[in-house]
């Protein structure tokens, strides 16, 4: 998984296997954690209809704020462009609000600053609606420096956040970013166009070595064998997490080598399932081209590994590899499915050049309604690129209802079996610790943890559900409840 955000405030599972963690946030909110961009459709302001609000003192950009833009390859029916932060979250703005902030020097006043704005976007725009501009958009998406009229050390002030549906939120950095540029740059070779012709030449003549040894026949014998062997069911779980990191990696290599810089490489929980990532928000600085070469790293890299142990496999022919070269073929393969944030929907995203699809769900629903108009947030974006996100949504839709009623139809049956499944590893782990097996031990400890992190999981994303709904209904009848008590 991967973490690519703009405010794109993300690329991004101990899942074993990989996502990008995104955070280009398409809806015009900044995200929180400093990966993410500010959607400017809802940004774009009436000339002429803004209130007086003028600032104090020469606005400037806020320190260390890029202005990259163009977003290319984009699918709206109007260019957008970017701006990267101080602290690597991507802004998406409107032509408007891009070339205002490309005015703001820190020497030319409002009267000066909408003097300059007026020339480059073909109508005139007044001071006080450059300062409401500033104000009400610019800054609060942190790209402007504090109001210079008021006391503090200038810093912005970020109000805007984003909430994207179905981020990696639970998770925690753990290889720093300085560490990780240099892992991309070690990886870099292997993007070189005939090193990715000769590792996928690779992988295919070996995968069909295998089926021609009769590897097909060996995966159920190989994976029963497992089960009497801890030691062996270690040493593939140990190889499936190497893989997880290993596609990580691609993805940061395939970043830097597009041009952009990765970020943090870390751990999190998806969903309700464990799970690796690595921040590429910066690859939103690349050509459509760049972008899915990004995309496209982990699963590379995933070939890349599975060829490795399909060689060992043919030399040593040992049943555990072959369990693992299976299993990383699933995962690999479930890398591409575009319904929840792993690397299929990214793709899909830079395909159309529309980050955070996401935030087209509702839109989308809310215009294929009989009799109602289209919403804005359709209508912005060109005819094809409408017609794909509506057929994506219309497989999306069904497929989470799909899991979200599963899940709660199977819970009340299935949880008294993992209760007493849970009780059982625990008595066996007990007695395996007792025995002195450590293999058994070990074993035993990570099947109760993988048991447990799922329900973990859920619980945090439960709570997650119905903290905005709560939040709002307080705010709406706390003030009378507090008062009547009083």
């Amino acid at each position: 998984m991967w973490w690519r955000g703009v405010v794109y405030a993300t690329h991004g599972v101990f899942r074993f296997g990989g996502f990008r963690f995104d955070s280009f946030d398409s809806t015009g909110w900044g995200f929180e954690s400093g990966e993410g961009v500010i959607d400017t459709e809802r940004a774009v302001v009436e000339l002429g209809s803004v209130a007086d609000a003028v600032a104090v003192g020469v606005p400037r950009l806020a320190e260390g704020t890029e202005l990259i833009g163009e977003y290319q390859g984009s699918g709206f029916q109007e260019p957008r462009y970017i701006v990267r932060r101080a602290d690597g979250q991507v802004i998406q703005l409107p032509r408007l609000l891009y070339l205002l902030a490309a005015s703001l020097d820190g020497q030319r006043d409002l009267a000066q600053v909408a003097a300059a704005l007026s020339a480059e976007f073909g109508r005139v725009v007044q001071a006080e609606q450059v300062s409401y501009l500033i104000d009400k958009r610019l800054r609060p998406a942190g790209i402007v420096a504090g109001d210079p009229g008021a006391q503090g050390d200038g810093a912005p002030t970020m109000t805007m956040k984003s909430d994207p549906l179905l981020a990696l939120k639970f998770r925690a950095g753990v290889v720093p970013e300085r560490a990780v540029w240099r892992i991309a740059g070690f990886f870099g070779p292997m993007f070189w166009p005939l090193v990715i012709v000769a590792a996928l030449v690779m992988f295919v003549v070996s995968d069909v070595a295998i089926i021609a040894q009769g590897g097909l026949s060996e995966i159920v014998p190989s994976a029963l064998a497992l089960v009497y062997q801890p030691v062996l069911t270690l040493l593939v779980l140990g190889i499936i997490l190497v893989a997880a990191a290993f596609h990580e990696c691609g993805h940061v290599s395939a970043c830097r080598y597009g041009g952009a810089r990765p970020g943090k490489m870390g751990f999190g929980l998806y969903l309700v399932w464990p799970a690796l990532y690595s921040t590429v928000t910066d690859s939103y600085r690349l050509s459509r081209r760049g972008r899915l070469r990004t995309d496209l790293g982990g699963v590379y890299f995933n070939a890349v590994f599975i060829t490795g142990l399909s060689l060992a496999y043919q030399v040593t022919l040992s049943p555990w590899l072959l369990v693992a070269i299976v299993l990383l073929h699933i995962e690999t393969a479930t890398q591409f499915l575009p319904v929840i944030r792993m690397d299929g929907y990214y793709i899909l995203s830079d395909l159309i050049g529309v980050p955070d699809l996401f935030s087209r769900l509702g839109p989308v629903l809310a215009s294929m309604i009989p009799g109602r108009a289209k919403h804005p947030r359709v209508l912005e974006l060109k005819p094809w690129v409408r017609r794909t996100i509506t057929v994506w949504v219309a497989i999306t839709v069904p497929a989470i209802l799909y899991w979200v009623i599963g899940f709660v139809m199977v819970v009340p049956q299935v949880l008294p079996v993992v209760w007493n499944r849970l009780m059982a590893l625990g008595a066996a782990t007990g007695t395996a610790a007792a025995a002195g097996s450590v293999a058994k031990t070990t074993l035993g400890v990570i099947q109760m943890i993988l048991l447990l992190l799922p329900w973990a999981g859920s619980l945090l994303l439960l709570g997650m559900i119905i903290n905005g709904p709560l939040r709002m209904a307080w705010a709406r009848w706390g003030p009378a409840l507090r008062a009547r008590r009083s």
